[in-house]
């Protein structure tokens, strides 16, 4: 296991790992996964920002103007229109199916749900040939297909062959991002647009989550990651009291580094799968950190 506590770092510097270290610059991406909304809008956000291309996230019918409010703030909303280098939410067939045709990348934001066998084949029969890579944001444990009461049995196994089988017969890098128990995913430090617009906070009526969230972007934003499917998942009591805590923890998932590393894993050659727990630090990791951290896991 290797451990990091980011820091971050000029935008040059980051711009220069990704030239000198083989990353690429340039892609179109397409977002879909609306059963985990946050880590959909984070996935879009944070990939607008970072891969210098078209970024479309698909939305239910009118969601748009909420998509743009939970990603860039109520002003940003008033506007209505979808600026240069952000992701631009769409429920228009025509629009989806533009955005497919010329994505270099299709995101799918799964994790503690199967990702729809019909949803899948229609995005990736729809894609053109510039598609080069699917990258599944997964659960950790979801490879092992643990049935019972203390979890499992969801399915989630038998999806992600379905997507590794439909990605490899199409000539298709297939990437895994795990994730444990979810937290976080708004501001955090507001000095940097790395989360959600602060409106986010403001729809969690529960006051522990609230407190939790919160605390959780401020403090724990470092990642501790694994390669594969090796984290140990505790039982359900155990996930439970985690659930008021924002200490760093292995099997617990800021939001924002896991949308971050799948960023990351689509920029990376080639496929990775690999399982993102929780470090203090009160940053996530730069692409620098993403690069070093890949490194060491390979």
């Amino acid at each position: 296991r290797f451990k990091i506590c980011p820091r971050r770092r000029m935008e040059l510097t980051i711009f220069l790992s990704f030239t000198l270290l083989g990353f690429t610059a340039g892609l179109n991406a397409v977002c879909y996964g609306p059963q985990s909304r946050v880590l959909l809008l984070l996935t879009a956000k944070l990939a607008a920002r970072e891969l210098n291309g078209e970024v479309a996230v698909i939305c239910e019918s009118g969601a748009e103007s909420l998509c743009r409010r939970f990603m860039y703030g109520p002003e940003y909303e008033e506007k209505g229109i979808d600026e240069e280098n952000k992701a631009k939410p769409t429920s228009d067939p025509t629009l989806m199916e533009n955005a497919l045709k010329k994505a270099n990348v299709i995101f799918l934001t799964g994790h503690d749900n199967p990702i729809d066998e019909k949803a899948r084949n229609t995005l990736l029969n729809t894609a053109g040939e510039d598609l080069s890579k699917v990258v599944l944001v997964s659960q950790i444990g979801g490879s092992k297909a643990k049935g019972g009461f203390f979890g499992g049995g969801n399915g989630i196994k038998e999806s992600e062959d379905n997507i590794r089988k439909a990605c490899h017969s199409k000539g298709l890098d297939l990437s895994i991002v795990r994730a444990g128990l979810l937290k976080g995913g708004g501001c955090g430090n507001e000095a940097d647009d790395f989360g959600l617009n602060k409106v986010y906070y403001n729809t969690l009526v529960d006051v522990v989550e609230a407190s939790v969230t919160m605390a959780h972007d401020k403090y724990s934003l470092g990642a501790d990651c694994s390669l594969g499917d090796t984290v140990e998942m505790p039982n359900m009591f155990t996930q439970m009291g985690s659930k008021s805590s924002f200490e760093p923890c292995k099997y617990d998932s800021n939001r924002i580094v896991v949308a971050g590393g799948a960023v990351a894993a689509a920029l990376k050659d080639g496929e990775i799968e690999f399982s993102i727990g929780t470090e203090a630090s009160p940053t996530p990791p730069s692409h620098e950190d993403w690069i070093e951290m890949f490194d060491k896991m390979e």
